[in-house]
């Protein structure tokens, strides 16, 4: 009987065939490994045994998963006739994204669930361990390993791999918001407890303060639009520059992959911004409406009011809390800030020791 078995990178990737693969397989169980981490197990239709594991396949300081050099030994271990590898590291080829890669000489197929994009990505995942698993040669439209003369770097592993890109016209905006996903913007927000607080107790002056109240009503709503998209423009840029999360000239292969990395930072620490704020606009709003009566804002403002006039000042105050909110990020950890991106995970990755671990070895 056949045993093939999945890895997946921890965090997104473990998740979503976790929840892909369960759904799948005939009485599937979960046994417990050293105490400290459990593999999914159970038998797939027509197919054989399938085993879920928790791993990571280290890189080479060139950026390439080193699937083929590790193959064998992964397969040995755990007593495979093939297995497939799903990671959240964003690997390009020929300035497009790779969404699989086949180890030649052993039966290991890697899949990058970036490139399968934010939406749909379930399903896409699961069209493509369901082809993989049901017929172990399904990995069309391939384009063969090699030289990657586009990026202008051969590596050690390029030759030993056949390698699938997307190569349609939005594949860079589906790469980017895919990274953004697993990035997950909103694991920030704990992080940024300082700046959460800032933003809360500024923007809370605002509720207090006649002159903000007149001024808010003044204002049309297309300007509270415009000012509120300007302070969160301004705390995801004072983020990035004070993180360092900005990625500079030469440090990719190539000027279109430091452009998928910037624009994904931008896009996961932009989305972190945006919650921040309707967290703040929320609070504001509900404090506003408690604390302020009704007929003496009427008396205030010489008009009648409603809960639009309430949201006024609380876009308003949110806004102002917001410029403060960059400051208060001062205070917060900025490690962690930095890991919430790739630049900084795919870094530490290419520093590993270049031996495979699963997270059972690595806890126990």
């Amino acid at each position: 009987m056949n045993k093939i078995g999945i890895l997946a990178d921890e965090g997104q990737p473990s998740r979503d065939v976790t929840r892909i693969v369960q759904d799948l397989l005939d009485e599937p169980r979960r046994n417990t490994v050293d105490d400290s981490t459990s593999v999914l197990t159970g038998t797939w239709p027509g197919v054989g045994e399938v085993e879920v594991r928790v791993a990571t396949v280290p890189m080479s300081p060139d950026g390439d998963v080193m699937l083929s050099e590790h193959a064998r030994t992964i397969l040995d271990t755990h007593g495979w006739e093939r297995f497939i590898y799903v990671t959240d590291l964003p690997l390009t080829a020929w300035e497009r994204p790779v969404v699989s890669q086949r180890a030649r000489g052993a039966a290991a197929v890697l899949i990058s669930l970036p490139a399968l994009g934010a939406f749909g990505t379930t399903r896409r995942l699961r069209r493509e361990l369901v082809s993989l698993i049901e017929d172990d040669r399904a990995l069309t439209g391939v384009r063969r390993g090699g030289p990657d003369l586009a990026e202008g770097a051969e590596s050690d592993d390029s030759a030993d791999v056949e390698t699938r890109v997307l190569d349609h016209r939005g594949r860079s905006l589906r790469l980017i918001l895919g990274m953004i996903r697993g990035n997950q913007p909103g694991r920030l927000l704990p992080v940024l407890s300082s700046s959460l607080a800032a933003m809360v107790a500024t923007g809370g002056f605002g509720i207090f303060y006649g002159s903000i109240w007149k001024l808010a009503e003044e204002m049309s709503f297309p300007r509270l639009v415009l000012i509120s998209t300007f302070a969160v423009i301004s705390f995801t840029a004072w983020l990035i520059i004070h993180n360092r999360l900005w990625q500079r000239s030469h440090t990719q292969e190539t000027r279109w992959r430091e452009r998928i990395d910037n624009l994904a930072t931008i896009g996961t620490i932009g989305m972190t911004g945006l919650i921040l704020y309707l967290l703040v606009l929320a609070v504001l709003f509900v404090s506003s409406a408690v604390v302020i009566p009704v007929g003496y804002l009427e008396a205030e403002l010489e008009r009648q009011v409603g809960l639009p006039t309430y949201m006024s000042i609380a876009a308003l105050s949110a806004s102002l809390g917001a410029m403060a909110g960059a400051l208060g990020s001062n205070f917060d950890r900025d490690v962690e800030i930095r890991s919430a991106t790739y630049n900084l995970r795919e870094y530490e990755r290419r520093l590993q020791s270049g031996h495979y671990t699963d997270k059972a070895r690595r806890e126990g």
